[in-house]
């Protein structure tokens, strides 16, 4: 065992970097609340994000078109995807197009099943979850779990990815795992969300969670330099381990009445007046967050809140459905519209 944080440390960070992706496109779908409201609880940050509007309407159309093209990057491998990326200018326009295709298949197909298998409506709010994090926190996705989710041999739970960033400030490096939950109520979503994340920090599960990674290194399509360095963080062994700090990001979306509000107004004057609203509802949430994380327990735990207001938690379910082609029974099936929770 020896001491070499110091060396590790810049190494790592200059590997993340380098993995994230451009993300600036998807400001024309997804806005992003400017506020300075607080949670009493130092680890702990409240985001509050929403589709974008054209004139009083809310382009809820557009975000579910734009989140799906994402959908590759998130479900497959690192590995599976640079395979085919090194194809590219060794085959002709058609054939690597017909490659790329092949993968966004594969990866609806994997999304599914995984949703399945995890007793899921195949909603949207994992994915939005996975953007955010790679987006916002700069903290890109180093290992995806649908693949895992859908093999019946393995008993794969928790969150469908797990990201990670480095802090070169703290020399630390955080391993981000999520939630998701989608309801209709806002108090019930807050509620789920923070049940969820007490489960998810067992001690068990955490150990799995990092065990799974080591485990599937591979897939990572990092070099073996840069797996020494990341697995140097997950090894108890190594000094590097007392530097890893567990984060967990949160996606709740809800629904939100201001949309109905602001559609009497001018277009020129709906964004102002939503985000007024949105304001409003961040700050009332403050208090009750804090509430709930101390409760729980959890005031002490680093935690991403990204809020997500929608005009109808059940149409931008039914929307992204239709856009991954998800059946439904004739029964309904799933769970009711408006109380679904999902895990991230």
């Amino acid at each position: 065992m020896t001491n070499t944080t110091e060396s590790s440390g810049p190494e790592l960070a200059d590997i993340l970097a380098s993995l994230r992706k451009d993300y600036k496109s998807l400001s024309a779908r997804i806005r992003a609340l400017q506020h300075s409201i607080t949670c009493e609880y130092e680890g702990v940050s409240l985001r509050l994000h929403y589709p974008s509007f054209r004139g009083t309407e809310s382009t809820i159309h557009d975000l579910t078109e734009s989140v799906f093209l994402y959908l590759t990057p998130f479900a497959l491998s690192r590995l599976e995807i640079a395979e085919v990326d090194s194809l590219y200018g060794k085959l002709t326009a058609d054939e690597f197009r017909l490659k790329t295709v092949r993968l966004q298949q594969k990866a609806v197909r994997l999304f599914k099943l995984a949703q399945k298998a995890t007793n899921r409506n195949g909603e949207a709010g994992e994915l939005l979850l996975y953007l955010l994090t790679e987006w916002v926190l700069g903290a890109p996705q180093i290992l995806a779990k649908m693949a895992l989710k859908t093999n019946s041999q393995m008993a794969v739970h928790g969150p469908d990815g797990v990201h990670v960033r480095f802090d070169p400030a703290t020399q630390q490096l955080h391993f981000l795992c999520g939630e998701s939950k989608i309801y209709s109520d806002l108090g019930k979503g807050v509620a789920a969300a923070i049940t969820s994340i007490e489960e998810a920090l067992d001690e068990e599960k955490l150990k799995f969670e990092l065990e799974l990674v080591e485990r599937n290194i591979a897939l990572t399509a990092l070099g073996e330099e840069a797996k020494a360095a990341l697995i140097r963080y997950l090894d108890p062994f190594e000094e590097e381990s007392n530097q890893r700090v567990t984060v967990t990001t949160c996606f709740i979306a809800f629904d939100f009445d201001a949309y109905a509000k602001v559609k009497g107004l001018k277009p020129s004057e709906v964004e102002a007046a939503f985000e007024k609203a949105a304001h409003q509802q961040l700050s009332e949430l403050a208090s009750r967050v804090a509430n709930s994380l101390k409760k729980a327990g959890l005031e002490n735990h680093s935690i991403e809140f990204f809020f997500f207001p929608l005009p109808s938690v059940a149409g931008f379910r039914d929307l992204f459905q239709d856009k991954i082609g998800w059946s439904v029974p004739a029964d309904g099936g799933g769970q009711p519209s408006g109380t679904t929770g999902e895990n991230g």
